[in-house]
């Protein structure tokens, strides 16, 4: 599924054989064969797939072989009507059925309508959709009859709604994952992103800063996902990201320990060129990354070329003065990495006459 990475060997072309990481779109950057769509599939009918593809364009025969290098991880999210809510640590080699989930959360709350639980579990897609899943725990709990348990997934949301009196009918809100005070906070009209933050403590130490959300119930039953990038409010003051709340959303705060570590190519005149892995985060930024690996070298012109794969397949370049940013420590034109960026250095006096910009 996306985020897991994945060893991937061609017997027919060993400079294919690399770790490669599934997109949120739930496929692979092939090399030369492009984007291939596997997320769905387990790591035999994977390596079907993408011998197929290479049959059909580049080899006669051709033989995949595919394991796990890293799961996937990510919180299960219980909210609503059980006894405790919380986030649940999960990976995604792991078991954990929706009514074990409920239990670790100390079961269904006396007013839960436990015959409409809701799974909400990200579309492939890279998208901010979700399918929805409705489950009747109640009845499965009454019966002992679990043959409509569900396998859960990481990053799954759990919504068990309330026989009135939920928290979607009263004046409040819920904060879940890392935050310093988890759980149901007084709503008031004037809430907002920034003051929900310091309502519930701040953050915790470990929080993914730029995957925050917003679950916000619709009339119809159904959930939006509001993206909410804690990072570049706060440290570049982009007030478009301080967005109200409203009475019963739920407010999400992952963890940067679900993050499988992403990986960035520094190549020209720095002091350690190579691959290198690191945590995406506020403090993941070209300078600093370049600095923590010894800065550039001597003959560096001081301005790094960084290119980076759009969605849509495109190559995107970027020029960063990274000398004057480092000389000044003013990191406020400093740009956050993400995986498979690559950062260049080129040498001084040849920068602007044979790469131009």
């Amino acid at each position: 599924m996306a985020g897991d990475r994945l060893n991937i060997s061609v017997k027919e072309q060993s400079d294919l054989n690399r770790v490669y990481a599934v997109a949120g779109d739930g496929s692979v950057d092939f090399a030369f064969a492009g984007r291939v769509v596997i997320g769905e599939l387990t790591a035999d009918e994977a390596a079907r797939k993408l011998e197929e593809v290479l049959e059909s364009r580049y080899f006669r025969e051709a033989h995949v072989e595919i394991s796990i290098a890293n799961f996937v991880e990510g919180d299960v999210y219980v909210t609503g009507a059980v006894r405790s809510p919380q986030s649940l640590p999960f990976r995604g080699d792991s078991i954990m059925t929706l009514v074990e989930a409920i239990t670790q959360c100390g079961g269904l709350a006396e007013n839960a309508a436990g015959d409409r639980v809701r799974i909400l579990r990200w579309r492939p897609g890279g998208s901010m959709e979700k399918q929805s899943i409705d489950v009747n725990v109640q009845y499965m709990m009454d019966t002992l009859d679990f043959a409509n348990d569900q396998y859960l997934r990481p990053r799954d949301y759990i919504i068990v709604p309330s026989r009135g009196g939920g928290s979607d009918e009263r004046n409040e809100f819920l904060a879940m994952g890392e935050v310093r005070q988890p759980g149901y906070h007084p709503y008031s009209a004037d809430l907002d992103v920034i003051k929900a933050v310091t309502m519930v403590g701040g953050l915790g130490e470990f929080a993914d800063w730029a995957s925050a959300r917003i679950m916000r119930k619709q009339p119809n039953g159904e959930y939006t996902i509001l993206p909410v990038d804690l990072n570049r409010l706060f440290s570049a003051a982009d007030m478009e990201c301080n967005l109200p709340l409203k009475k019963g959303d739920i407010f999400i705060v992952p963890s940067v320990r679900n993050v499988v570590s992403a990986q960035i190519y520094l190549l020209g005149e720095v002091q350690k060129p190579g691959a290198v892995s690191f945590m995406p985060g506020p403090n993941a930024t070209a300078a600093r990354i370049i600095l923590a690996h010894g800065g550039l070298t001597e003959f560096a012109d001081g301005r790094v070329r960084l290119q980076r794969l759009a969605p849509d397949g495109s190559k995107k370049t970027l020029v960063l003065d990274i000398q004057k940013i480092l000389k000044k420590g003013d990191f406020e034109d400093d740009v956050a990495l993400q995986d498979g960026d690559v950062l260049v250095a080129p040498e001084a006096g040849i920068l602007d006459s044979f790469w131009p910009f």
